[in-house]
């Protein structure tokens, strides 16, 4: 007996995890639609996965759409109609207790019960060793009536019809490539959503002509980019042709990660400097490593700007990927058509004009020195030319002084002589 029962709380204990549809009953008018919440109860083991095989009566119920909880944010599968609904999620860094996977959104079709149940190939695989931790058997589904649409109480004469609203506007499930419009009117009407890349310039819609005051658009496709901001508006249009226009909203799809390492031409790390990512602007500043990372980036060529300082910055260029893998990312600043140093540049010109003025000061006391004739300035280390010596002229005085007394009345005499010849 002993071991029968150890060996019924071990099975227990390794198949504790258990699904759950939340209501587990409830009525669905027909034509509207109903929300059911999915979740899982891991009993306190952590499950880094969830897969949820749903069936459901195809005469009486409708899937119109479905929207994922953020908490298993890694989407596997996600597939509904013809009576199976296949949801499968992920985490990587493993999910603990009373989790929603997904809402469902049930329409109803035609009158009756409409039992919905969870299916094999569900699973709860644990984070330790990935085996199964859910108990199937032990998983809830849920028992639903399709009943008779509320009838629309006619508007007394002389009474006013209260005017259509729409309110609480939200986007849910936002992944790389779509994302879900929910909103609430006071009265059944359709649901249309009109969205596009500008808030002025609607390209794209989504329109569902089933009356409700539950409303939800999932919006999907191609034209939907990783990354991309998206602008819309939702309108409801209720049986009497009144309609109603919310304001203008916008979100962001989810992007791609993206790693920049900043570094100098020796291969060092640029750390504390803004880096700009555009053309939807970014900013982050270099870590120790010189490291930036910027998230929900679309794919495509971007702009780089790195910031040295108020004056001082360098443009380059990246191209991401179309891929949900972190890329990364080596930008190399200040090489020779890299940063322009205006610091340097200012510092150069002042020396330049200082230089400029003290030439100027020289000349102009040259100039000066030159029409004023003041003596020049002599270099020490020229040495003084020497007098230019002029021959001796000799003079009859100059002869007459160096002649001895005998000698000048010698040449008196024939001095004389010559007089009276002549």
């Amino acid at each position: 007996m002993f071991f029968i029962f150890s060996f019924l709380f071990f099975i227990s204990e390794a198949y504790a995890s258990t699904l759950y549809l939340s209501p587990g009953n409830a009525n669905i008018p027909q034509g509207s639609i109903r929300s059911v919440i999915v979740g899982i109860n891991t009993a306190g083991e952590s499950v880094n996965g969830v897969a949820a095989y749903l069936s459901y009566p195809t005469d009486k119920l409708e899937v119109a759409w479905i929207t994922y909880g953020s908490r298993f944010d890694i989407a596997a599968e996600g597939t509904y109609g013809g009576g199976s609904i296949r949801i499968s999620r992920g985490s990587v860094a493993g999910v603990v207790g009373n989790v929603t996977i997904a809402t469902i959104g049930f329409r109803g079709k035609a009158l009756g019960s409409a039992g919905v149940a969870f299916i094999g190939g569900s699973a709860a695989p644990r984070t330790s060793d990935s085996s199964d931790s859910l108990n199937l058997g032990g998983s809830a589904g849920g028992a639903y009536t399709v009943v008779a649409p509320v009838p629309v109480s006619p508007t007394p004469t002389g009474q006013q019809k209260e005017e259509l609203s729409i309110n609480n506007v939200e986007v849910t499930d936002i992944s790389t490539n779509s994302a879900t419009i929910t909103w609430m009117t006071n009265q059944q009407a359709d649901s249309t959503v009109e969205y596009g890349l500008s808030a002025d310039n609607f390209l794209l819609s989504f329109h569902d002509e089933a009356l409700t005051t539950s409303h939800s658009a999932k919006l999907k496709g191609d034209a939907l980019a990783p990354g991309a901001i998206f602008h819309f508006r939702v309108k409801s249009k209720d049986s009497s042709d009144k309609e109603a226009t919310s304001t203008n909203y916008s979100f962001q799809l989810k992007g791609y990660e993206v790693r920049i390492r900043i570094i100098d031409p020796s291969g060092n790390p640029i750390s504390d400097k803004d880096v700009i990512l555009y053309s939807e602007t970014q900013t982050s500043r270099t870590d120790a490593n010189g490291e930036v990372v910027f998230r929900d980036v679309t794919p495509g060529k971007h702009s780089l700007v790195v910031k040295i300082d108020e004056e001082s910055e360098e443009t380059s260029e990246i191209e991401v990927a179309d891929s949900p893998l972190s890329q990364s990312f080596t930008v190399t600043v200040g090489g020779a058509s890299g940063i322009f140093d205006y610091g340097t540049l200012i510092l150069i010109i002042i020396i330049a004009l200082i230089l400029a003025i003290i030439v100027g000061i020289v000349y102009f006391i040259r100039r000066r020195r030159d029409r004023e004739g003041l003596p020049q300035s002599q270099d020490p280390s020229v040495t003084a030319q020497e007098p230019i010596q002029t021959p001796d002229v000799q003079t009859p005085q100059s002869n007459e002084q160096r002649m001895t007394l005998e000698e000048q009345m010698q040449y008196l005499k024939e001095r004389n002589q010559n007089t009276q010849q002549q």
